[in-house]
């Protein structure tokens, strides 16, 4: 693997909650594969979260019903996210780069390259469960704070890969709309 996980890569960026601990080893293969089982099910959820609900001109009553009901859930969701991160103690939320190779972040102490890291990364603000990844720090950088990390994703199966690919395209792909339609109105404007 090169030295840096975005060489040639889309990237995530924002501001997620995460937090992260150095380890002495990897967890047992049997624990990896339920936590790379878990962590592909909490990639789907966030995936069925954002995919509209669509429906055929035949059914147009019938998607006008879906939509209002998906309305009722997801406020429901919406609610009780905001009741588990009020009960639980979800980290603080900082700037963050990561893709299906490896992550950045911004951090006051940032770990020693070389260290082995267990991170749990929230993706989902309606759904406050975390990604569990292992890493390797492959080294400390400048951030806007001025300290940060960057680590390799380790032992990851191919379904997290995949569905974090899928998380930073759709994520790339709304970007690029968003800007597109700024243009345009910035076009229009003259």
């Amino acid at each position: 693997m090169s030295s840096d996980p975005f060489a040639q890569s889309l990237v995530y960026e924002d501001e997620q909650p995460v937090d992260w601990e150095v380890v002495e080893a990897l967890p047992s293969g049997q624990r990896l594969a339920s936590l790379n089982a878990s962590n592909e099910a909490l990639l789907r959820v966030r995936e069925g979260l954002e995919e509209p609900t669509r429906g055929t001109e035949e059914s147009q009553e019938l998607a006008l019903e879906f939509q209002r009901l998906e309305s009722k859930l997801n406020l429901i969701l919406e609610l009780m996210a905001e009741w588990l991160r009020r009960q639980g103690d979800l980290p603080s939320a900082l700037p963050v780069r990561f893709n299906a190779r490896g992550i950045a972040w911004e951090t006051r102490q940032p770990p020693a390259p070389g260290s082995l890291l267990r991170m749990r990364l929230y993706i989902c603000p309606t759904f406050p469960k975390p990604l569990v990844l292992f890493g390797r720090v492959l080294r400390q950088e400048g951030g806007e704070s001025g300290r940060g990390a960057l680590a390799e994703f380790l032992e990851l199966s191919p379904g997290v890969v995949d569905g974090l690919e899928r998380l930073v395209f759709r994520r790339h792909r709304r970007e690029v709309a968003q800007l597109r339609g700024q243009l345009r109105d910035g076009d229009g404007r003259d």
